[in-house]
């Protein structure tokens, strides 16, 4: 396992993170190496078109007896022999180029997963980035609320020791503390998992310490109010590394099932060969002499007629024909997923937005109802319940404003992505 350490107090942005991602994520260099195996897949097969030249020879001792002038007698004697031949497939129903076109579409295909991978790599980290501002700011809020209960806690003691609190206001104040103490401690708990999720997704040494920097000044060309997932759709369509993945598939197996047909048409190759070899003789024993002298030349065309394989060649076509049905239907399938991805993002940006003004509209009013319940319950007008459930709804208001306000910003972004920003390359 490799991990990196972080030095120095640099502020990273999200597109920091997810370039850093880009650049060191594991996950990412395998598909990257799957890229450059299906590249060398499709080098190879245009190869194929070209003819195939060998060379061989031999050379060896006979030792045995033999007639010489009507009498047995023993002998040994050196050989050798030596060729060189070309063979080339003139023919075979168009098995070789159909060949070519499929690692051709099974490159392009392992290209736009590797673009696709950088791509969820991207939306990974930031889910993870906007997780940690989430808690970072959310654990703020609870803080706060925390000290408003010391605080509270500290004037119902006095109360309480001068008679205007009864024992009972107390003991509810300290248990609203109590509470307020243990959402902390879930917040900071919360808060470190994200940084868990972070620094996996980059890489990072688990004890690596960087600072986040949100961009407040993100400006979107995007008008939610006019944003129409078909269009938008449409839009991603033509560059879609995810679509452009599936429909490679696609194209890929309808190569292979013109492959597969290739099994029912005859083969025709031709080949060709030059070879020599020497056998020492009492007449003439000179090597040069009888490599020349012994030379053989052959060339020639070969016919494979395919009559009956064993139904082999029609199972072939057929998982071929499967395949290639198999693979239109998840492309219609991913179509239709993504289409309505892009529908139900455009739907909760709207949706976050609305909630977000909204929620600064109920967080003024909270924040005016709770100043109000401050003074009631320091002048006895109201009990602690009251005074908490005013408290309390005050601080989900601000979570809520919080919440919505970072879900609206992350979907603008997905939106702008879709549409053909990739934010994080620029």
């Amino acid at each position: 396992m490799v991990v990196l350490p972080v030095m120095g107090q640099k502020e990273w942005s999200l597109e920091d993170c997810i370039r850093f991602a880009v650049e060191n994520n594991l996950e990412l260099k395998q598909s990257v190496y799957e890229t450059q195996v299906a590249e060398q897949n499709y080098r190879q097969s245009k190869w194929y078109m070209t003819p195939s030249i060998g060379a061989s020879s031999s050379a060896g001792y006979s030792i045995g007896k033999t007639v010489v002038e009507g009498e047995l007698v023993s002998d040994k004697y050196f050989y050798s022999d030596y060729s060189i031949g070309a063979t080339i497939n003139l023919f075979s129903g168009f098995s070789i180029q159909n060949q070519i076109s499929y690692y051709k579409f099974k490159k392009a295909a392992a290209e736009n997963s590797n673009i696709d991978a950088i791509d969820n790599l991207a939306f990974q980290v930031m889910n993870s980035f906007y997780d940690v501002i989430y808690y970072e700011e959310l654990l703020k809020i609870v803080t706060e609320q925390k000290e408003l209960s010391v605080v509270n806690l500290k004037k119902t003691e006095v109360m309480v020791n001068t008679g205007l609190k009864a024992t009972a206001d107390l003991l509810e104040v300290n248990s609203n503390f109590e509470m307020d103490e243990l959402i902390c401690i879930q917040t900071k708990n919360k808060l470190e998992s994200s940084w868990i999720n972070l620094r996996r997704a980059l890489n990072l040494n688990p004890d690596s310490t960087i600072y986040l920097k949100r961009n407040n000044n993100v400006v979107f060309k995007s008008d939610v109010e006019s944003d129409d997932a078909s269009k938008v759709f449409n839009e991603y369509s033509i560059w879609s590394p995810q679509l452009g993945y599936y429909e490679n598939n696609q194209k890929a197996s309808k190569k292979y099932l013109s492959m597969q047909k290739a099994g029912f048409f005859p083969s025709l190759s031709a080949s060709a060969s030059l070879g020599s070899y020497f056998y020492p003789t009492d007449i003439n024993s000179d090597f040069s002499y009888q490599i020349n002298t012994n030379q053989s030349k052959y060339v020639g065309l070969s016919l494979n007629i395919p009559i009956f394989r064993r139904n082999t060649n029609i199972t072939n076509v057929k998982l071929a024909k499967l395949q290639y049905e198999s693979a239109k239907t998840k492309l219609d399938q991913v179509r239709q997923d993504l289409y309505f991805t892009i529908v139900t993002n455009i739907n909760d940006l709207k949706a976050s937005e609305a909630e977000f003004a909204q929620a600064r509209k109920q967080l003024d009013a909270d924040t005016l109802a709770y100043r109000a319940a401050e003074k009631k319950y320091d002048q006895g007008m109201i009990n602690v319940v009251d005074f908490y459930t005013v408290k309390n709804r005050m601080s989900s208001t601000c979570a809520q404003v919080l919440r919505s306000e970072l879900t609206a910003e992350i979907k603008r972004r997905i939106i702008e992505f879709y549409r053909g920003n990739r934010f994080w390359e620029k």
